[in-house]
């Protein structure tokens, strides 16, 4: 008796552990992630110098984003529905490579037009294609009980591979004397970079067909049936679908609100471009290396990452009153070390709000169908916090 309880012991063991195969997945697929949002995200880190690249305004900045953002609403919900139904490694590999050709034909023709054009290519490759398919194989390495980690740690790579990547693009923008030289040169760097992480997530993922995972058993009313109508109706009625959207909704309205404070760093501060480059990167990707695990360990270890949202947003309301009534003449690098403070805790929130798909009860084959219509509610600040910039 004792031995049975001391294997049954050991087995629980090795569930709560990753294998050195999964640890090196997610950092494959972390640095897939970054290569595909680097670009139609420049201007959170690059504001300025691509603003000169293209020529255009701050209203034109900001509607790029908002068409980029439309991706959400109309891709990710039907590449959900593909990734569940069909090869979700094809679609991945896929999704990087068509990131590499989009970043090369941008630069053949740096304009405004090009940008439109370029801009909902990349909302197809990186939201009808990459993103929900991206959660999905996440979640599908690990066990319920290692949604946190799993989570935490994709986010942490993330952030990683986006400092690096983003060090590349500034090693390169310097390296050809910056202006549009620099930036085109870093954006060619961004294309060949995919190009190689396509080669190599080729190798590295697994077919569909050959995951390890113990897949728990499915009702016949929740199993698959391939109808994309039906389908998407199961999942707008299901509750957790709006827990997971509002989730996100919260969580990314926080973040992209904290890139406001790079052109503000530059135009009211003034901070140089690099200097201010610098803080971004760190604000906004190296930050991800302290709190997404921290939220993926808090996760798992009180067993609801609902909690450690209302925590998240709890601190996060409290920062924004305290910047919006700050008064005039304060230090800056009082606001800099705030906002970088803040930006910990949003990826506390990161690391956490992928596993509510776990807690809210959401079946493995519904995965990235309902990732794909929470993201159309979670990321609809892209069609509208960006138009504000003036």
């Amino acid at each position: 008796m004792s031995g049975s309880c001391q294997v049954e012991e050991e087995e629980r063991k090795l569930e709560k552990k990753l294998s050195v195969k999964v640890l090196f997945t997610l950092v494959v697929l972390g640095a897939c992630w970054s290569i595909v949002y680097i670009v139609p995200f420049i201007q959170y880190i690059w504001y300025n110098p691509f603003q000169d690249f293209l020529g255009a305004t701050n209203v034109q900045m900001g509607l790029l984003l908002t068409i980029y953002g439309f991706g959400n609403i109309f891709g990710a919900p039907i590449g959900g529905w593909v990734a569940d139904r069909f090869n979700y490694k094809y679609v991945y590999v896929a999704s990087v490579f068509l990131n590499g050709v989009l970043s090369l034909i941008f630069v053949i023709s740096p304009n405004y037009v090009m940008a439109v054009i370029c801009w909902i290519g990349f909302a197809v490759s990186s939201l009808f294609m990459n993103y929900p398919t991206h959660i999905k194989i996440v979640r599908e390495l690990a066990t319920d009980e290692n949604q946190g980690k799993v989570f935490g740690i994709n986010e942490s790579m993330i952030g990683l591979f986006n400092i690096i990547f983003n060090a590349i693009m500034m090693a390169i923008y310097v390296k050809f004397l910056e202006g549009v030289a620099g930036m085109k040169a870093a954006i060619i760097g961004i294309g060949i970079l995919s190009f190689v992480l396509t080669a190599i997530v080729a190798f590295v993922l697994d077919n569909p067909k050959k995951k390890k995972v113990p897949q728990a058993e499915v009702s016949p009313a929740e199993a698959p049936k391939g109808n994309l109508g039906k389908d998407f109706l199961v999942i707008i009625k299901n509750p957790a679908t709006w827990l997971v959207g509002i989730s996100i909704f919260a969580v990314y309205s926080f973040l992209t609100t904290m890139s406001y404070f790079t052109p503000y760093f530059t135009d009211v501060l003034g901070v140089t471009v690099v200097f201010t480059g610098w803080v971004a990167i760190l604000r906004q990707h190296g930050m991800t290396l302290i709190g997404a695990p921290v939220g993926g360990w808090l996760t798992d270890k009180i067993k609801s990452p609902s909690k450690v949202l209302i925590g998240v947003y709890i601190v996060g309301i409290l920062g924004f009153v305290y910047l919006l009534n700050a008064k005039t003449g304060v230090n800056a690098v009082v606001l800099i070390t705030l906002t970088i403070v803040l930006s910990g805790i949003v990826y506390v929130g990161r690391g956490a709000y992928y596993a509510t798909i776990t807690e809210a009860g959401v079946a493995r084959e519904y995965t990235a169908s309902t990732i794909g219509i929470a993201a159309a509610l979670g990321f609809s600040p892209d069609l509208f916090q960006f138009t504000q910039k003036m």
